[in-house]
């Protein structure tokens, strides 16, 4: 059924302001607007926060969602609404159906499917890795399914992903824009892999930074050298990741081997297994790759991201030198415009 409206679009009615221990459906969780899909109603109540910490009812279920509603609120300088925690289940249907919906679309355009590809998985990625309980990392899979299917079968809308990606440190956008490349360059290099293999391939590159929801973000965000304990701390990512996908009953072939061997170097000095290039398998070898490259050109606490072109000449010179070049020189691939 369509969630088209074609009514003319009520006003937001002013609320009383509810406070947060106030609130009779517990907590909010926040979305951003780029979520919610131009000319389609609401899926839920959507509420906004006020200054003073304030959260107002902004928009009941089934309103629709405009230009004109993003640009009130882009003037007020609002970037996210919240909604009901009991709610989340029902938006991330609402995401996961208007994805499928676009993607399938032949009459929608590359650049939109690329945009509704890449807010729709920052935003589960987000949720699942703040909270990586099954029903989350399920709701991650059921995003990613459609996103792998894109990149696979359309050459254009995956150009117009790898340029999207965004820059930015958070681990779910990192998480996003490895997925995103490793999927790209997994099409270009396994191309004949079976639908579920990619699929499957693809959770595993979504999902390979899992781990780091266990380590203390003062770790995580730190600018300056860690110590050797907070090293430690770090390096147990990969067997935390495992181990949270183990737990939830996620765990794949795929995922365990990006888990647990995007770290790991040809020259035995990576981590946590010290494996050299006889048991590293190639699906962890370009997981490492885009990896570091994701890393290079986002900005971090503890340096400023390089261009593109700055990223791949640093890899091949200083950082990749134990690596096949061959695989570097197709991972260029992905960038040729055209």
């Amino acid at each position: 059924m369509s969630l088209l409206l074609t009514h003319k679009k009520p006003v937001p009615a002013p609320v009383p302001a509810v406070r947060p221990a106030d609130r009779e459906h517990g907590e909010l969780y926040p979305i951003g607007l780029d979520c919610l899909h131009l000319d389609l109603s609401a899926p839920c109540d959507l509420f906004r926060r006020l200054s003073g910490g304030e959260f107002v009812l902004y928009a009941g279920k089934g309103i629709p969602f405009d230009q004109e509603i993003r640009a009130g609120l882009a003037e007020l300088g609002v970037e996210e609404l919240y909604i009901r925690e009991d709610d989340v289940p029902r938006f991330f249907a609402y995401l996961r159906d208007n994805l499928e919906k676009i993607v399938r679309d032949v009459s929608v355009s590359p650049s939109r499917k690329a945009q509704a590809v890449h807010v729709s998985c920052t935003e589960t990625m987000r949720r699942a890795y703040a909270d990586p309980r099954a029903a989350f990392l399920q709701q991650a899979h059921e995003v990613i399914t459609p996103t792998v299917d894109l990149i696979v079968r359309d050459d254009a809308a995956t150009r117009a992903l790898v340029q999207l990606t965004a820059y930015d440190h958070c681990t779910y956008v990192h998480s996003t824009n490895v997925g995103i490349f490793g999927v790209a360059l997994a099409r270009l290099l396994h191309g004949r892999e079976s639908a579920a293999v990619m699929e499957r391939l693809g959770a595993g590159f979504f999902l390979h930074d899992l781990g780091k929801c266990r380590i203390p973000v003062e770790i995580l965000n730190k600018p300056g050298a860690l110590s050797a304990r907070e090293r430690r701390i770090v390096n147990r990512h990969p067997q935390d990741g495992y181990d949270i996908l183990r737990d939830e009953g996620f765990m794949t072939n795929e995922a365990e081997i990006l888990t647990l061997q995007h770290h790991e170097r040809e020259d035995g000095q990576g981590y946590p297994n010290g494996l050299t290039s006889a048991d590293i398998h190639p699906y962890a070898r370009i997981c490492r790759l885009v990896d570091i490259y994701e890393a290079l050109t986002a900005d971090r606490p503890y340096h400023q991201r390089r261009s593109t072109f700055e990223a791949l000449r640093f890899m091949q010179e200083k950082i990749l030198t134990d690596m096949d070049q061959d695989l570097v020189r197709q991972f260029v691939t992905l960038f040729a415009v055209g």
